[in-house]
């Protein structure tokens, strides 16, 4: 992976500030550092802060390593030697020549991760109760989380208007696993967080920047949102979630992000329909800013029972969309989660407790693709890569179809042709451990095959696996006609 370029200039940080209605501090060390952190390893360590003495001197030791740098546009930059993976809790010390100091206690080396998205990213351990969860809450684990919460944004809508120079408030900070903090955080991210920190032996940070409900447009930065066009936000004001939960963590070295999105632009037909071009635009900012191309590990979203068509109406369109846009992002993945929507006895419909199934997937993804642990051929779900129209049938190739496709009802249902209010279900049956091979009806148009369009897939009814048991996603491929 590349180092991060450096942080936004001094001046645009001053500026952002005043337009915050916040004075600038004669002396803080920004609050995305702190007590029990986690840094990463391997690429040099930027921690900033705040100023109102502007040409004063700024000193840090982090260990045996000094830096000094000097207050510029109300800001300033220590930057560290890159380190290695430690458990070893070091001390950061940081003051000026003003006599100001703060010292940050505990601080572990090791990989950071992001989790992105909305309600299913943000979604709390204690809510998958139902599931297995780790009981053994060990916080010498080298486990760490930095966990935000949509509810205080949501509660404090005039922090949205302009990015925040700084966390927004003191409740975001920096925990130990301990049982309240790891049933408090993100599932997804604790389960995660905890398999990472096992299988490679490293602390391992997880920082939450997912809030419940936000769209796209809440987001991403106000000159992506205004390209877009958008001038109005769902739950917050347009780019509130950016503003808020992202912002203040640009310039900050991570490893890689997990994202779970689109359920919000399932309600709506035209942010169904261009979901693509946004979450692509998305993920291309979010490289640009943090300053890398960090992975990007995208669950293309669940099954939500009979009741979701009420209130998610376009939802099979966005999981066409999400992956129309995979092949397109830079250092992408796609991990298949619509057989795990939420069960008929359970009382939420759109929020499943089935996350620790979902990450039993991710982690063996993100140890063959980011780290080289494992084979990266059977980590991937079955992805089609040719449809080929010849005499009346298509015959779809698949990659990733470790141990040959499968079937668990015995056919190979849920394909179909056509788009939205004109769909034709299909016929179709496995040829080869890597084919299949897709009757077209009389009359219906050929030229785009889809796979679990407009239908619920379930654990029960999920027709197409790969031989690992990993299911093939929701896809919609465009044919090639046999010359």
């Amino acid at each position: 992976m590349q180092t991060n370029t450096a942080l936004p200039t001094n001046e645009q940080n001053r500026t952002e500030y005043k337009t915050c209605d916040a004075e600038l501090p004669e002396f803080a060390v920004s609050r995305v550092f702190g007590d029990h952190m986690v840094l990463q390893r391997g690429r040099p360590i930027k921690i900033w802060g705040f100023s109102s003495r502007e040409g004063g001197k700024v000193f840090g030791h982090f260990g045996s390593q000094s830096a000094e740098c000097t207050v510029r546009g109300g800001r300033f930059t220590l930057e560290f030697p890159a380190r290695e993976a430690s458990f070893e809790p070091q001390t950061v010390r940081i003051y000026d020549d003003a006599g100001n100091e703060k010292k940050i206690n505990d601080v572990l080396t090791g990989d950071v991760w992001v989790i992105g998205g909305q309600s299913n990213g943000e979604m709390n351990l204690r809510f998958c109760l139902p599931e297995t969860i780790p009981e053994d809450y060990d916080c010498d684990s080298g486990l760490r989380y930095f966990m935000q919460t949509q509810a205080y944004v949501y509660t404090h809508q005039q922090l949205c208007s302009k990015p925040q120079p700084d966390v927004i408030t003191d409740e975001f900070r920096w925990r130990l696993p301990d049982r309240e903090a790891s049933l408090s955080f993100s599932a997804i991210g604790a389960y995660i967080g905890r398999g990472l920190n096992e299988k490679l032996g490293i602390p391992v940070g997880m920082i939450n920047m997912s809030a419940g409900g936000a769209c796209i447009r809440e987001l991403i930065p106000a000159e992506l949102a205004s390209e877009l066009g958008y001038d109005y936000g769902a739950n917050v004001p347009v780019c509130g979630y950016y503003n808020t939960l992202i912002h203040p963590f640009i310039g900050l070295s991570f490893t890689g992000m997990v994202f779970f999105q689109g359920e919000s632009e399932g309600c709506v037909k035209e942010l169904a329909d261009r979901y693509d071009r946004e979450l692509i635009r998305l993920v291309e900012d979010e490289h640009e800013r943090f300053g890398f191309d960090f992975p990007f590990y995208n669950v293309q979203i669940s099954s939500y029972r009979n009741e979701g068509k009420q209130y998610f109406p376009y939802l099979e369109t966005v999981r066409l969309r999400q992956f129309e846009a995979y092949p397109r992002i830079k250092n992408s993945s796609i991990i298949t989660s619509m057989d795990l929507g939420s069960p008929d006895d359970w009382g939420d419909f759109a929020h499943s407790p089935y996350k620790k199934r979902l990450c039993d997937r991710i982690i063996p993804l993100i140890l063959a693709k980011s780290y080289g642990k494992g084979d990266v051929d059977a980590a991937e779900c079955p992805v089609p890569v040719s449809a080929v129209l010849d005499g009346g049938v298509v015959t779809v190739r698949f990659a990733h179809a470790t141990g040959g496709l499968v079937s668990r009802t015995g056919k190979a249902t849920g394909f179909s042709f056509g788009y939205q209010d004109n769909v034709t279900d299909a016929d179709a049956v496995i040829t080869g451990p890597d084919t299949v091979a897709v009757t077209v009806p009389g009359g219906v148009d050929a030229s785009y095959l889809n796979y679990a369009y407009a239908s619920r897939i379930t654990p029960d009814d999920a027709p197409l696996y790969d031989g690992t048991g990993l299911p093939c996603p929701a896809f919609r491929i465009k044919t090639e006609v046999r010359s």
